[in-house]
This record gives C-alpha cells, structure tokens and sequence, in this order.
C-alpha cells in the first residue's frame, strides 16, 4: 500500500468513544508533558540568571509584580528593575509602560513565594523562574490540552489529535515564548480557551450550561485583552459565534448577556489599574508623553512607534507622528504623496508575512491552517464552525494590517513577531480540517517540510526568545549566533553593569 494511502486511511477512520471508567486520557497528557519537557530546562531564569541579560519587558513586569507585592503599590521607583526602559513617569513615581493586569495576575503565586522565603531582589532568578513557570510554561502547556479537546470537532482519532494540539503550540510559535516572561503567550492560551468554550457550546445540548460556558468564553477573551492589546479584536469577532447558536431567542440573548456580563470584570479592573495612572483606559504605551528619559538608543524609536498608533486610532494629532526624529533621524513617513505612503504600507504587509520578522519566514506551516479556513467555508460545516473560522482569519488580518501601518524598526524587537504570537495558535487549529482529508504523497511531503522548519524555528527561538539587545535581523539566525557566543554582558548599559546577582 503507498505511503499517501495509508495515511489518508489512518486519518479518515473515525475517533472512537473513550469509556465511561477512563479517568486518565494519556493521548490528552501526552502534548503537554512533552512541552513541558522542552520548555523547563529552557528557562530564560536557568539558562540566563543574570538579572543584567532580562530584555526591557521582563524587567518591567517583575518591577510591578514586586511593587504590588512588596510595596503595595504599581510605582516600581522602589524595586529592583526600576532601570528598565519600558516605564512612563506620573508625577514623582515611575510606573512599567505595560498593562498591569498580568503583574496583578502574577503577584498571587510571587505573593506565595515571598512568603516562603522567595525575593525578587535576593533571589530573582529562582522567584523569575517560579513566575514564568506558572504564568507562561504551563499555559503554554495547556494550550496543547485544549487543542486536543477542541480536535473533537474535526473527528480525529486520539493520536492525530494529540499530534495536532503539538504541531499548534510548536509550529506557531507558541512555543518560543513559552521560556520567557510575557504577556503574548498567556493571552494565546487566553484565546485558545475561550473558543474552545465555544466550541464546547456547539458540542452539548444543555442550553442552561451552555450559557454559564458563553460567560466562560467572555472571561477568558476579555482577560487576554486586558493582558495582551492585540487580542481585543477577537474579543469583538467571538460573539457572532454566540449569536448564531440554535438557540430560543431568549435563551440566545441570556448566552449573549452572560458573554458580555462575564467580559466586564476584566475590562473593569484594568480601568481601576490603569485610569489614576494615565487618567484613561490606555496603559502607558500608549502615552508617548508620558514616556521616562532613557539612555537607550532604542527609546526614541519606542516613543515614534507609540505615536504612530496613537495617531492611527485618531487619538493625538496627526502632525504628532510626523515630527522629525530626534540625533537627526529621518523619519520615511517625512516623504509626501499618497502613493509613495500606500507603497511603504504594502511593503511592510508583505514583511510581516516574509520580512525578517515574519509569519511565513518563521512558521510557514501556518499556511495548512489557512487552507484549512478555506475548506471549512466550502464544506457544509455547521455556521458556528463556519462563523469562527472566518473570525480567526478577520482577527488576525486586523492585527497584521495595524501592526504593518505602525511599526517601526526598533532594535528591540523579539523572536519572530510577537504581536502575532496571539492569534497564530487559533490560525494554526484550522489544520485539523486539512488533516482529515485525503491527499497525494507529495503533498504529506511538502506540508511534512513546512512543519519541520516550523518546528526548528520554534526551539531555536526558545532558546532565547527575548534578549537583552533584541533581534534586528533574521531572527533565526541571530539567535543561532547568540547560541554560539557567551551573553553580551560586557555591552550591558553601565547603569545595568553595576547590579549583583546577590546584593548580599
């Protein structure tokens, strides 16, 4: 029998039902166990102890996890990570830059290790590895959980669907940020568990828990919003799925309000954070005004970058964004005409996709998600499935097209693209529609390839997803170079040159 034709079988047999007494699904376990064994020994915190080595948007969300836990406060004047650049100053406090509802989520479990004897300033390389563990890894590890339970849509056996839920955190990227502090990878995972809540809605028939499942789904799309700002598009986009539910129409206005209800708490608590700090919903970021004095040369690109979004969102002037740089830069947006302007925002489209920091440049396997999207609109699949797979590519074309008309080559930019990192996930599960079809050989070959470099990308930038210095090239390479140098502590800013591991 060819090869082509033995997968194609393998693949078409329909899932099996578990038995009622299985407690323990090993095929569900196997993903994530297998993630978090690649993930741990790669620790930023154990590979790179050195505090000195943290990239600006770690330092600055651990100065407000150890604020509110040591200090009681968000000013991170006070702690040890105040020297990071990703901070905005109010008055006579500095505060991170950054949305504060992770660090709010995060300052329980360091709250916990403080209290047995765990310290950000003492011992911030154990207290950071606890932190990312519980706040990144095992997120990220999950994620393959839910990608598991949501392959029950496409009626994949249990081995295919635990394979599934492994290509998607690995070859989208997913996995690369999951060895790092940060905001991008909990928010996928955010995003994942919200429509795999849906997803469950459309599965069962009790319409009294589906509603408590909507307002799950809502919890957990609104909180990835709060945490991560290119994730509130999907915020938006998810509840059409809600509405076209085969529901009573009181039934679907109550799923409807609950999804609604459940989102407001986050977004709430975000406001109480962030409004006596800016004196608005926007966190710091987008407050160039607000920005602290730096020495880094990267910090006026930050503040250029900052007001071009705002800009684009019609919130400060636009002759904000035009105004010449600072040490005598040229800013290219300087240059007259709408065509040149319209030719710059195709390039840099066509960058995102297959730039130095681009999608298909790093993880091309995503393209099987695309066409998988595509199947789904040209099959009979219920309008749900229909519904959701058209809002995960609406979504991501929203954040590709922002990012592309503010972006800005700033030297600290990570691993891949990291605004992206939040939907390619989701773009990624649709391949569980391709897998069920049939196909030639050549064509398990050609998609074996892409998902083979995917994966390369993915444990090389997991490596380092997040250095000090950040990526300004192809960051594939780079990080194959910084694999094969020592840590550039020598180039350390002085006022990060005199810190200690251990003050004591």
């Amino acid at each position: 029998m060819p090869l082509s034709s033995a997968i194609n079988q393998y693949c078409s047999r329909p899932a099996g039902e578990a038995p009622r007494t299985a407690y323990v699904r090993p095929w569900a376990l196997a993903a994530p166990i297998l993630i978090l064994l690649i993930c741990i020994p790669l620790l930023r915190p154990l590979r790179h102890p050195d505090p000195r080595l943290m990239s600006d948007d770690e330092q600055s969300r651990l100065a407000t996890v150890q604020a509110l836990v040591e200090n009681r406060t968000l000013a991170i004047e006070n702690t040890d990570f105040a020297e990071t650049r990703d901070k905005v100053a109010v008055g006579s406090h500095l505060y991170s830059s950054q949305p504060p509802m992770f660090a709010v989520l995060l300052s329980g479990p360091y709250w916990v290790l403080h209290r047995m004897g765990l310290n950000l300033g003492r011992d911030s390389a154990w207290a950071a590895f606890w932190l990312t563990l519980l706040g990144v890894t095992l997120p990220v590890a999950l994620s393959a959980g839910l990608v598991y339970r949501m392959g029950r849509l496409f009626e994949l056996r249990r081995p295919l669907r635990a394979g599934l839920g492994l290509a998607v955190v690995v070859g989208s990227g997913l996995l690369s940020y999951g060895t790092v502090l940060n905001a991008h990878a909990p928010a996928a995972a955010l995003l994942l568990a919200a429509t795999a809540c849906l997803f469950h809605v459309t599965l069962i028939k009790a319409e009294r828990t589906g509603v408590a499942w909507l307002a799950l789904s809502g919890l957990c799309a609104s909180l990835a919003a709060c945490i991560d700002p290119p994730a509130a598009i999907f915020l938006v986009l998810l509840l059409p799925v809600a509405a076209a539910l085969g529901w009573p129409r009181s039934r679907k206005m109550m799923g409807l309000g609950a999804y609604v209800l459940a989102a407001m708490f986050p977004i709430a608590g975000h406001a109480m954070l962030v409004r006596p700090i800016t004196g608005d919903l926007r966190p710091g970021i987008f407050h160039p005004e607000l920005m602290a004095d730096s020495t880094g040369g990267s910090w006026i690109g930050h503040r250029r970058h900052s007001s071009r979004l705002l800009a684009l969102l019609k919130l400060t002037p636009a002759h904000a964004v035009n105004k010449p740089a600072a040490d005598g830069e040229v800013d290219e947006d300087e240059t007259p005409g709408f065509w040149p302007a319209l030719a710059r925002k195709s390039v840099r489209v066509l960058e995102a996709f297959t730039g130095p920091h681009g999608i298909f440049s790093h993880f091309p396997v995503v393209l099987i998600g695309i066409i998988g999207v595509s199947m789904v609109m040209h099959r009979h699949w219920p309008m749900t499935t229909k519904i959701m797979a058209a809002a995960t590519l609406a979504g991501a074309g929203v954040v590709i097209v922002v990012y592309a008309l503010i972006r800005q080559d700033v030297p600290e930019s990570m691993f891949a693209t990291p605004w992206f990192v939040v939907f390619l996930p989701l773009v990624l599960f649709w391949a569980g529609v391709w897998l069920r079809r049939p196909h030639h050989q050549a064509v398990w070959i050609v998609a074996s390839v892409l998902l083979l470099f995917s994966v390369f990308a993915s444990l090389i930038g997991a490596t380092g997803p997040s250095p000090r210095d950040g990526f300004d090239r192809y960051s594939i390479v780079q990080a194959i170079e910084n694999l094969r140098k020592a840590p550039p502590t020598a180039q350390l800013p002085p006022i990060l040159a005199d810190r200690r591991l251990d003050p004591d």
